[in-house]
């Protein structure tokens, strides 16, 4: 095995073999990218207002490509970039210089570089980068011991936390060779690493966003490959890490490429890593990992990400890593045999999706806490025992109960994307008196926030043709505004129609603004019906409930500056606002809104105690109270909201539910329940007996693959059985 940092697998004549056998196209790949550097500017001589982070990449690059190869045309050059950044007296000019990402990011590359080849510079070059390595890392690291609990020292849910110890981390590593004593450096960053793998909840959630966590998730798994490599210890058995997959291609929208692009995100394309695919391909043996990057190869995607992406140093500068981190054992499996719903509860973040296919619905509901939950409160918790400042959370937004809507390449409802001061008014949910959530307006509105702050996700219940979610957010909003509900309930039916149903109530009359955000103006097409139109793709809004509602076309600028360090850089766009709003103040109402995509067919039904709509072929209903809800000669039912067809009868905290003046289902306790001709899928608190309405007599059933005890009427045509608390699914069979 070799002696390289990242490289100690297989021996560096192995690595060669690699390179020209199942490694071909990632070496390839690294050898034209190395080359490239010869064929650019240098960095300027003295150090830029903007970024030089990409200057590490680039040395770790040429260094990997020299190594491999013997050619000494990358060394000549990586030679010259690094006297550049080793002549600039600070790394980073505008942001905390030598103290932050500029700083690490170099130490990073520039200790990958001293490691691989660094016997091969002239001995003077040689001990200008150890000297300048030492000096940096050496500000770096004491500024971790000096500015605890107020920095990214302690900031373990944020980027820059594990930015900066990876890289002073590898320069620990790096500078150890050469009888310099970074045992400290090592110690303090395992300590570190260990308390960011362990404080992340186990969902694999984070809550910066899927373009933060394609800039910043990086630095989790290189530290942790180093750890493991140079100090044998294994932080990889992890449930937050093992399912980071997970969510990341669960923001990931309908054609797998834009992004539900919740928190700061610099735009909504990919902003996948190759790299980081292959990294949980082999260390999770992820099929579906290795799955997407190959495709993304096949389909070009990786070009186009390495040519428009605006995340830096960006996707190309990656080759060296995309080299190491290949594994060819891992068999790909399509995204097609992952769960087309996948729940965050940390986060409270439910992302569903009427198939894999890239023309598919998709919609994404975030209702958390600021931080995710554990995180939050973890970090009051720190806060309060050292007096520390330790959440910061300002690339997260104030957008609790807001939701995106895709269906292939188009965007039907939108978030905002990158903004400095975090505005409610810029995603889909709700202003009070036109305030917002939290410290509205705030770069970082969490800022000194306690623990009681929160909007948290109530309930969920995934069923074939139906996805159901229950936020609830009040707690996001200041208490003078005294809103004391603001329950959303979302129901995906198909691939055509989503439901709303939001419950609002307040102990003092307000003004009250629906906000639904969009990339063009709602034309109005009915009395309480507008259409939205994108290129490929129309959606219809209508709004059953208020009854009396004043709308308003908006149109606002979103603009941001994403990095302090290249001023100039502004991102803008225009964002589409629909507003609905009672006559007059109010302490209560409720939204009850239809969205139809492509067609709508919506009629209103005349329901006691509830709401409901004949919708798109399907009854919906949601209770208003405790009483059944009662559509004469329809419905009656003590279920909290409903769906029914011709295919799928799904109800939640039901106990009884009568259609069509025929009783469909009786349990013993309330339930969750998705009933269709064969199956019927359940969620329950507690052991239940349910009576479902079976047409035919059944032959063999079985409750989650196992054959289970049941007893059929056939003058009622009930099947009758006892299902387990949790999740359940019974299906069955007729006779013969």
């Amino acid at each position: 095995m070799s002696s390289f940092l990242f490289l100690r697998d297989h021996s560096l004549e192995e690595w060669k073999q690699l390179a020209q056998t199942t490694h071909k196209a990632q070496f390839e790949r690294l050898l034209d990218h190395a080359a490239s550097y010869a064929e650019r500017p240098l960095p300027p001589p003295e150090h830029p207002r903007d970024s030089i982070t990409y200057i590490g990449m680039a040395c770790a690059n040429m260094a990997l490509a020299n190594l491999l190869t013997d050619d000494e045309k990358y060394l000549v050059t990586m030679r010259e970039w690094l006297k550049v950044g080793i002549g600039y007296p600070h790394w980073g000019l505008t942001r905390m210089p030598d103290h932050d990402l500029d700083a690490s990011w170099l130490l990073f590359g520039f200790s990958l570089a001293l490691n691989w080849v660094g016997d091969r510079l002239p001995a003077d070059e040689r001990a200008d980068l150890i000297a300048k390595l030492r000096l940096q890392g050496e500000r770096l690291y004491e500024f971790s011991i000096t500015d605890i609990g107020t920095s990214w020292t302690r900031h373990y849910w944020q980027n820059h936390n594990w930015i900066c110890n990876g890289g002073f981390l590898t320069a620990a590593y790096a500078l150890a060779a050469d009888d310099f004593d970074t045992s400290h450096w090592i110690k303090d960053a395992i300590v570190d690493f260990k308390r960011v793998v362990w404080a992340f909840p186990e969902d694999g959630s984070d809550y910066e966003g899927p373009v933060y966590w394609r800039y910043g998730f990086q630095f989790l798994l290189f530290p942790l490959h180093l750890l493991k490599q140079e100090s044998d210890v294994d932080l990889h058995d992890s449930d937050f890490l093992r399912n980071a997959f997970n969510y990341r291609i669960s923001v990931a929208a309908s054609n797998w490429v834009n992004t539900a692009n919740f928190g700061d995100c610099h735009d909504r394309a990919s902003s996948h890593s190759r790299m980081m695919l292959y990294r949980m391909a082999s260390v999770y043996r992820n099929g579906h990992a290795q799955w997407l990057a190959n495709h993304f190869d096949e389909i070009g995607e990786w070009d186009r990400e390495g040519r428009e992406g605006l995340v830096k140093p960006g996707l190309l500068p990656e080759a060296w890593v995309d080299f190491v981190w290949y594994d060819p054992s891992v068999v790909p499996e399509p995204l097609e045999t992952l769960p087309t719903t996948m729940v965050f509860p940390d986060l409270g973040l439910i992302t569903t999706r009427s198939s894999w296919k890239k023309d598919a619905t998709y919609l994404a509901f975030k209702c958390g806490t600021p931080n995710g939950n554990r995180g939050w409160q973890l970090g009051q918790m720190f806060n309060r025992m050292h007096d520390w400042k330790t959440i910061k959370a300002d690339h997260d937004h104030n957008d609790a109960n807001s939701f995106i809507l895709t269906r292939g390449d188009d965007y039907l409802t939108v978030d905002q994307g990158y903004s400095k001061a975090k505005w409610t008014r810029h995603h889909s949910t709700l202003l009070v008196d036109g305030r917002g959530q939290y410290l509205d307006g705030d770069k970082d509105p969490y800022k000194g926030l306690t623990e009681e702050w929160g909007a948290k996700l109530e309930d969920w219940f995934v069923a074939d043709g139906a996805v159901y979610m229950h936020g609830e957010a009040a707690g996001a909003y200041p208490a003078e505004l005294d809103l004391t509900r603001y329950s959303r309930q979302m129901l995906m039916l198909g691939d055509n129609t989503i439901v709303l149903c939001d419950d609002i109530e307040l102990d003092s009359p307000r003004t009250l603004e629906w906000l639904m955000q969009t990339d063009s103006t709602a034309e109005k097409v009915g009395d309480q019906a507008w259409r939205i139109d994108a290129e490929n793709h129309s959606m219809q809004v209508d709004a059953l409930e208020p009854q009396a509602v004043v709308s308003d076309n908006r149109m606002e600028v979103i603009s941001a500056n994403p990095t302090s360090a290249k001023p100039e850089w502004i991102i803008t766009r225009d964002q589409h606002q629909l507003v609905l709003s009672p006559d007059r103040p109010t302490t209560k109402a409720r939204y009850f809104v239809t969205l139809s995509l492509d067609q709508a067919n919506v009629e209103q039904l005349d329901c006691q105690f509830g709401s409901a709509a004949q919708v798109n072929g399907s009854l919906v209903a949601f209770a208003s109270g405790r009483r059944h809800m009662h559509i004469a000669d329809r419905l009656t039912t003590d279920a909290a909201w409903c769906a029914i067809n011709k295919n799928l009868k799904v109800a939640g905290n039901v106990t009884s539910l009568w259609h069509d003046e025929r009783l469909i289902m009786i349990a013993s306790s309330p339930a969750d329940i998705a009933l269709t001709a064969s199956s019927c899928k359940t969620s329950a608190k507690r052991p239940t007996w349910i009576s479902c309405h079976v047409a035919d007599q059944p032959g063999t059933v079985q409750i989650n693959g196992a054959e289970m005890a049941s007893n059929y009427d056939e003058e009622l045509q009930l099947l009758r059985f006892e299902i387990p608390a949790g999740e359940s699914t019974v299906t069955w069979k007729k006779n013969g």
